[in-house]
């Protein structure tokens, strides 16, 4: 890309609390050689790639921005699967991949990076992405990102405005979101997703990750998670409320003196069940969604985070 079509534009962020991170245990159990390829489009040049395992879906969803200055791309998903992606990203453009950024240092989104650096791609990422795939045994350093940054970025090229936008500990210690300005895509990572959250990071801090993403989007923004399908604003709005109304009333239950298991029989999630696990199945292979059956793994991350601490 030439230089007069890209300019950076970094803002210094407050440091992060530290979590652990690593690859999903749903690395081990996929069958990638079963799996295909779904491509979408999203705007007149960008698309979203998404690997199909039998019925459910598996791998972090791909953003890809195509054009005259190459692909800009939005997570890699796992190794075995890059050249499926790149196979199913010549289905609709022959430009080469440039530039990749991770929504956060899970296997699932990050996998693929170290296949597609050797093939000439430059990966940019958070510093503390950096250190988190660092610390991930036997990540190959080949993935790792060589452009680094600590604060939102910008990038113009393929006649769009590219904004990485770190946010607050919410699924991990190194989550961003991508917005395309020009095609009104949020690629929001795993932070928003279908089903409950999972919050390696903080409860507070993914409110406040939800809480910029709304004020991202506008009333047309497609919202791709990394898992699910394409949402919008109002769903963003309403997966907030949720961890709101679910963390105050998990609140509720330590305040009178509640065990864990306590907690979780009290089952806080079942007036969002209907709408949060309704057909999530169908996003999360079989090793992946026995966590997401019900919202007895959410609450007690949240236990955790909200109980005294001694």
């Amino acid at each position: 890309m030439k230089a007069t079509t890209m300019r950076w534009c970094c803002t210094v962020l407050a440091s992060v609390v530290v979590a652990a991170v690593g690859a999903f245990a749903q690395a081990q159990q996929t069958n990638y050689a079963a799996m295909t390829m779904k491509v979408d489009k999203l705007a007149d040049n960008f698309y979203t790639v998404t690997g199909i395992n039998g019925t459910g879906r598996t791998g972090g969803a791909i953003g890809v921005l195509t054009g005259p200055d190459g692909i800009f791309m939005v997570d890699a998903s796992f190794a075995p699967l890059t050249a499926k992606i790149t196979a199913a990203i010549k289905t609709f453009s022959i430009e080469p991949v440039k530039y990749l950024v991770n929504t956060h240092p899970h296997g699932d989104h990050t996998g693929g990076n170290p296949n597609l650096a050797k093939m000439g791609v430059t990966i940019l990422g958070l510093s503390q992405m950096r250190a988190d795939l660092i610390a991930q045994k036997g990540f190959d350093p080949a993935g790792l990102p060589t452009v680094v940054f600590n604060g939102p970025m910008t990038l113009y090229m393929d006649g769009e405005e590219v904004q990485v936008i770190p946010v607050p500990p919410a699924h991990t210690d190194a989550d961003s979101m991508v917005y395309f300005r020009k095609d009104d895509v949020l690629m929001i990572g795993d932070f928003f997703r279908a089903g409950y959250p999972n919050i390696g990071g903080t409860v507070d801090g993914m409110i406040r990750a939800l809480g910029m993403a709304i004020a991202v989007c506008g009333p047309n923004t497609k919202v791709v998670p990394g898992h699910g399908p394409v949402m919008n604003r109002a769903d963003i709005i309403a997966h907030k409320d949720m961890l709101e109304g679910v963390r105050d009333r998990v609140s509720e239950l330590i305040k009178q003196g509640k065990s864990e298991d306590e907690a979780v029989a009290a089952h806080p999630t079942a007036s969002y069940d209907p709408i949060f696990l309704n057909n999530i199945g169908q996003f999360y292979d079989d090793g992946t969604i026995v966590r997401y059956r019900n919202g007895d793994a959410f609450i007690k991350q949240l236990y955790e985070q909200l109980k005294p601490k001694t």
